[in-house]
């Protein structure tokens, strides 16, 4: 009787986790991440992002770093629990907020660990699906083998009881994109506007107020892209098939969703079908979930500061969808400068920028703020 609902029983068990050290298995990850080669090119090449520090291994090791080195957005995947698998069987989750921190490069060969918690549990009535919804947030503690502190990673979701989605009426009027051939021809054309500073040094002495960074172009979306993304870590945590489902389904019984035809799966395999999505949640169309575009809003930000600058935090917030075929441009403009009290990756003068995503309709789909490190003319570092 509880599936699917928000109730005060389910609260309490949640509650009973909060500030409670989870390492189990969650929908990412059964253990530490081996940070290899052949992930790094998977995870990279998968979200679009040819940086050869990230894919070639002589570029890599020429530069500061000595060795390829991972996207950071890859911290989002170390995250042991949250609100997407945890408390509350049978209800939809619906990302509000993600912030990373992190404290230096991850370079290939590293394993990395991660602990995560439960912070907040917050009960609220739902304005997207009507009943009840709750807030729940997650701190992940990330380290090295040696026990040395990698970075930090916080997020915020909502969820929302999965009988009221369909009353999500102010989205069903976003109708699903279709393109003519000649905007096929323009997005196209900006892809061939990316510019990556690579291995010339920027400076923050060289940074202005209200600098703009070159955007970067993703998209259209399909499900072959999403595929290439999704699919980097191969078979685990929900993305397995056969007697693993099922095994995975009799330990998480309200995990599931029934298909069209009778068959469970996970829910993750709403955001890849548009008439699920439509017949589930009342949304228009299958959407992206947010891994994918810290990945793109990262590809941006390394592009504009270059292999001797060090991303330090982002903050991600995502005030609408991304749907399966949506085209997305991710912007930055810099905004602050200043120099850290402690030093950062060897660094101690600082940028803090808003970013943003804006689609072809014109929607701003992610809202943030980065801070990145810089090398200073001044003193070498």
């Amino acid at each position: 009787m509880s599936f699917g609902k928000i109730t005060d029983e389910g609260v309490e068990k949640l509650r009973a986790r909060l500030g409670v050290e989870r390492k189990g298995s969650t929908m990412h990850r059964r253990g530490p991440l081996r940070v290899s080669g052949e992930t790094i090119n998977r995870f990279a090449l998968g979200s679009g992002d040819d940086n050869p520090l990230y894919v070639d291994s002589e570029y890599a090791e020429a530069s500061r770093h000595g060795a390829l080195i991972a996207p950071p957005s890859i911290t989002g995947y170390l995250e042991r629990s949250n609100g997407a698998s945890d408390g509350f069987p049978g209800c939809h989750t619906i990302w509000r907020e993600a912030k990373y921190e992190w404290a230096r490069a991850m370079r290939a060969g590293e394993v990395l660990d991660s602990s995560s918690y439960l912070r907040r549990v917050e009960i609220k009535p739902s304005k997207f699906g009507g009943g009840r919804a709750a807030i729940q947030d997650y701190e992940t503690d990330i380290v090295d083998a040696d026990g040395n502190k990698i970075g930090r990673y916080d997020t915020s979701w909502h969820r929302f009881e999965r009988s009221g989605a369909k009353k999500a009426e102010k989205l069903k009027q976003r109708e699903l994109p279709m393109y003519t051939p000649d905007d096929i021809e323009r997005i196209k054309a900006d892809y061939r506007k990316e510019r990556r500073r690579g291995a010339e040094t920027l400076y923050w002495e060289e940074v202005e107020l209200e600098q703009e960074m070159p955007f970067v172009v993703k998209g259209p979306t399909t499900q072959i892209s999403k595929f290439a993304f999704e699919s980097w870590q191969g078979a685990s945590g929900w993305f397995v098939g056969h007697k693993f489902a099922f095994d995975m389904f009799d330990k998480h019984p309200g995990l599931p969703f029934i298909n069209e035809q009778g068959i469970p799966e996970a829910p993750v395999a709403i955001h890849w079908s548009n008439e699920r999505s439509q017949k589930i949640l009342g949304l228009p169309g299958a959407y992206e979930a947010g891994y994918e575009r810290t990945s793109w809003i990262v590809h941006m930000l390394m592009n504009w500061m270059g292999d001797d600058g060090h991303l330090h935090q982002l903050t991600q917030r995502y005030p609408t969808f991304n749907l399966l075929g949506d085209t997305t441009w991710c912007h930055g403009t810099v905004k602050e400068k200043f120099v850290a009290d402690e030093p950062v990756d060897g660094k101690r003068h600082a940028v803090r920028c808003d970013i943003w995503t804006i689609n072809q309709r014109g929607d701003i789909t992610t809202t943030g703020q980065a801070v990145i490190f810089l090398p200073s003319a001044e003193d070498g570092n």
